[in-house]
């Protein structure tokens, strides 16, 4: 069959994204397909004409000869020309990369540095030392914990640009890291130039439904458990960082809850007459399953597990799952290997947790009523008479209710006798365009709350493991390893938007304004459409069996 990727059953998109750093980010937030920590393809395997046209970099690294490996050869001392790395300045690893091409080009071979020349046998040992240090170093896939996504530097480093197809300063290529710009696509990779480790958390983590007739171990405690694993046939999984090919092994996932530790995960029954629906598991990221339950609650009142399983099992051909109506990028994305489109990272963006969205409403309340742009004169400045000046302000916002944003705004601009408008016509606006938007439901409307397994990562829990058997080992006692290591997922507190003094404008033009920017809030967006979807589809089916 040849490597073949399972997909999330929810939302299309693939477990084995691959990243690519941007300077000053540690080695380890590059990986590939596979998880491993990566920096290939070099610059002597890229094509330089396009990386010149794209803005790519190359990053030196340490010198890999025999004769001058640091780490190898104890023997070695460094001479005067260790250090010297010529032209280009050295990179200031403070510095935060925003959203826009232009901040990238600020990198360059004459950027000054306040820094002193590093000692680069100091700097490899430093590296050396953090990757030693790091239980990253320990597990493949996304780094783990806040030393992953913090911007504290493993190493001092020196960047130039990529200009030529010939290196200048006398460069060994196979000294050179590929650092990607936002645009290239010699890596397969998703760069750090256009998403951060932060919004990446999760993006790899996958886990699956599997029926209670796997359980090996049907007198194990289950750990973690919902409250639906109660009375439903089917029960969580541990998670796992990536997807194994369709044709290696099942995924390993922790904790083995049940006792199942590799479930079979599969999109599609190859083999209907000999392989019945409940012996393979459904994955999917365990965001795109807990927004199956928010929209599940609202219209089910229920978590609807054998809805869900019905809608699976009734469309579970090849034809069938990939006849699913998905976004075009996600399909754009689907081929053997995951395609990392530049400008598609959004696809990768943890939907639950996204930076920057809290500061965004929490402050929509402080800001000052939205000005109209000062575009042509209107009909009115023009001498003509405002015809909706004379109507009554109960059939205004009756028009009003019939509008859309954009043609809210033209008659804004072109009336003045919209341009101050209910606060409530906003709220309104904001509830039917953007329902995805939850922070905005009151306690009364929306009872959710996110589900532990989405504050972790599935490295973060094999870590978690490593350090319970290690405690239990010493100390032969559970209860104290359970007060001593708590489980380290904690559901943040969830913001709720207040009616009473919140600027319901300000909220619609400020995530209007940001969008680009928040890519988590638009990967929920498509993975709520998505979910929608699949409801209207388990009542379709549930309509059809009644009748």
């Amino acid at each position: 069959m040849g490597y073949s990727e399972i997909y999330c059953h929810i939302c299309g998109v693939s477990f084995n994204i691959a990243r690519r750093r941007k300077p000053g980010e540690p080695d380890l937030a590059s990986w590939d397909y596979t998880g491993e920590q990566c920096d290939e393809p070099g610059v002597d395997e890229v094509d330089l004409d396009n990386c010149t046209q794209n803005g790519c970099f190359a990053a030196i690294s340490y010198p890999k000869d025999d004769e001058h490996d640091m780490l190898d050869d104890p023997d070695y001392v460094p001479g005067p020309e260790d250090g010297d790395y010529g032209e280009p300045g050295e990179y200031d690893s403070e510095y935060e990369s925003s959203t826009s091409e232009e901040d990238d080009a600020n990198i360059g071979p004459d950027q000054d540095s306040n820094e002193e020349t590093s000692d680069p046998e100091v700097d490899c040992y430093s590296n050396w030392l953090a990757k030693t240090l790091n239980p990253h170093a320990r597990f493949s896939g996304e780094p783990i914990g806040k030393f992953g996504y913090s911007n504290q530097r493993c190493r001092d480093e020196r960047v130039f640009p990529i200009q030529s197809t010939t290196l200048s300063d006398g460069h060994d290529p196979e000294e050179l890291e590929h650092i990607p710009s936002r645009t290239c696509t010699e890596a397969n990779a998703y760069s750090g130039f256009a998403i951060s480790l932060e919004e990446m958390r999760g993006c790899r983590t996958a886990q699956c439904l599997i029926h209670k007739s796997a359980i090996r171990e049907p007198s194990s405690q289950i750990e973690f458990s919902e409250p639906w694993e109660v009375s439903e046939d089917w029960l969580l999984s541990g998670l796992c960082d990536g997807m194994p090919s369709r044709d290696c092994n099942n995924p390993y996932v922790w904790p083995a809850r049940g006792g199942v530790d590799q479930p079979r995960a599969e999109n599609i029954n190859f083999d209907p007459e000999w392989t019945t629906p409940k012996e393979l598991a459904m994955p999917f990221h365990p965001w795109c399953f807990d927004i199956f339950c928010r929209q599940s609650k609202a219209r089910f009142n229920c978590v609807n597990i054998p809805g869900l399983i019905k809608w699976r099992d009734a469309e579970f051909s090849y034809e069938a799952f990939h006849g699913f109506p998905r976004s075009g990028d996600v399909l754009e994305g689907q081929e053997q290997f995951w395609q990392h489109v530049p400008g598609k990272e959004y696809l990768a963006a943890n939907p639950l947790y996204v930076p920057g969205l809290r500061d965004i409403l929490q402050n929509a309340d402080r800001m000052e009523e939205y000005e109209l742009p000062k575009k042509r004169p209107t009909l009115l400045q023009a001498g003509y008479n405002d015809v909706f000046a004379s109507l009554p302000p109960e059939i205004r916002l009756l028009v009003v209710r019939f509008l859309d944003a954009s043609d809210l705004h033209n008659l804004r601009v072109a009336s003045k006798a919209f341009a101050s408008l209910p606060n409530s016509v906003w709220r309104q606006l904001v509830r039917e365009e953007m329902p995805w938007l939850w922070e905005s439901c009151y306690d009364s409307e929306e009872a959710h709350v996110p589900s532990l397994w989405t504050t972790v990562t599935a490295n973060e829990l094999m870590l978690f493991k490593e350090e319970r058997e290690r405690y239990l080992a010493q100390l032969k006692d559970s209860t104290a390893v359970d007060f001593l290591l708590p489980f380290p997922g904690k559901v943040p507190n969830q913001l709720k938007l207040q009616e009473g003094s919140l600027n319901w404008h300000a909220v619609y033009t400020q995530i209007k304004q940001n969008w680009s920017n928040l890519r988590g809030l638009r990967n929920r967006r498509r993975i709520w459409e998505d979910v929608e979807e699949i409801i209207n589809r388990i009542e379709k089916y549930d309509t059809e069996m009644s009748g």
